[in-house]
């Protein structure tokens, strides 16, 4: 399959990333033309949440190995968890994290024993539950990046860190500060009733995790898998001016009037996926192109990367586009990874990995 950029700066990148494991997942919901679909069916979970190693796969010579993960999810009930203030805030701009220099502490910075695991907040009277994950040797000094992994329609935070956002928690676990929200209002994310008080749920744990945990706010980024991806794009345009990244896997585009600010987007879909049609991804990927100021023009071309694609199951192809307004790329990818309901729709095995690298790469 391709795997690397000619004449771009991300070349290596895209050459190097290994495919994450962990079961893909996507949603029960049938949103083709942009219009949501709440359903009361529950999705089946994933076969697996542990994928073992298997054979690499191969196009036009260009070998990718695919390496075995697994998800340290956490289930228990969910707790406030307060934690306790130390002393004041010592990061500045020296401070440095893996794949972060010159980061600058949030408010939380020396915050000593945060909460993590299952948590709760308040929203608008109902009790929002969200799912902290800290690097194993979480430092309150040291500013780390925070990433956002949104469910599908019909499941939850801890089903995303299980394994429904594949190699998610594998791939920056160790790195970064985790959330894996439950969408509140209804089953998704972005439908009537939902999207409002989930834009204020995220809002709200946002402001938290910067209060209360050592944040580089200039490294927070949010990906998402169908409902979620809906709602990624939403991020996007209403929290421009508070998100480096998105990172829509499988999701349309709810909205593009008054945005704030931008953000570097990575698109990923599949391409036969009934669900979110193609062309749904298609247009997310050209409004946040325009959105950034990209030339048309990818490196590799797009007909390559789908001629790839489509001649090889169970593969996957990324294209970068040319001219990007300075630290605002718009990378897309496309697969052909089986997913829900037999088709390619939901988060594909190297998902996780590559979003990590795409974060890394800013």
């Amino acid at each position: 399959m391709i795997r690397g950029l000619r004449d771009f700066s991300w070349a290596a990148w895209l050459a190097a990333g290994s495919i994450g494991g962990c079961s893909g997942g996507g949603d029960g919901s049938t949103d083709a033309t942009g219009a949501t679909t709440t359903t009361g069916t529950t999705e089946p979970p994933p076969a697996t949440t542990t994928e073992a190693a298997s054979d690499a796969t191969t196009t036009g010579g260009t070998t990718a190995e695919v390496s075995t993960s697994t998800s340290t999810g956490t289930t228990a009930a969910p707790t406030t968890g307060e934690p306790t203030t130390g002393a004041p805030a010592t990061t500045d701009a020296s401070t440095t994290t893996e794949g972060t220099t010159g980061a600058a502490g949030s408010a939380g910075c020396g915050v000593m024993n945060p909460a993590s695991g299952p948590l709760t907040i308040e929203v608008q009277d109902q009790s929002g539950q969200y799912i902290v994950s800290l690097p194993p040797d979480y430092d309150p000094n040291t500013a780390y990046p925070l990433g956002f992994g949104f469910h599908g329609r019909n499941r939850t935070g801890p089903n995303c860190q299980d394994g429904d956002c594949a190699g998610f928690q594998a791939a920056m676990g160790d790195h970064a500060i985790l959330v894996y929200m439950t969408s509140l209002g209804g089953t998704g994310w972005e439908g009537d009733g939902e999207r409002e008080i989930n834009a204020e749920f995220f809002a709200a744990v946002l402001d938290r995790l910067t209060n209360e945990y050592c944040v580089d706010e200039a490294r927070v980024f949010a990906a998402g898998t169908s409902s979620g991806a809906h709602f990624v794009n939403v991020l996007g345009c209403r929290f421009g001016d508070r998100l480096l990244a998105i990172a829509p896997v499988a999701g349309y585009l709810p909205e593009k009037d008054d945005c704030v600010d931008r953000v570097a987007a990575l698109v990923i879909h599949g391409i036969a996926d009934v669900h979110v049609p193609f062309d749904n991804g298609e247009e997310a990927r050209d409004f946040w192109r325009e959105r950034n100021g990209c030339d048309a023009a990818t490196a590799p071309p797009i007909a390559e990367v789908h001629a790839a694609v489509e001649a090889e199951p169970e593969s996957h192809a990324c294209a970068a586009y040319q001219g990007c307004d300075a630290g605002l790329p718009v990378v897309w990818c496309e697969h052909s990874e089986g997913g829900y309901d037999g088709t390619t729709h939901g988060w594909p095995l190297f998902g996780g990995q590559q979003i990590w690298e795409f974060v890394q790469g800013l």
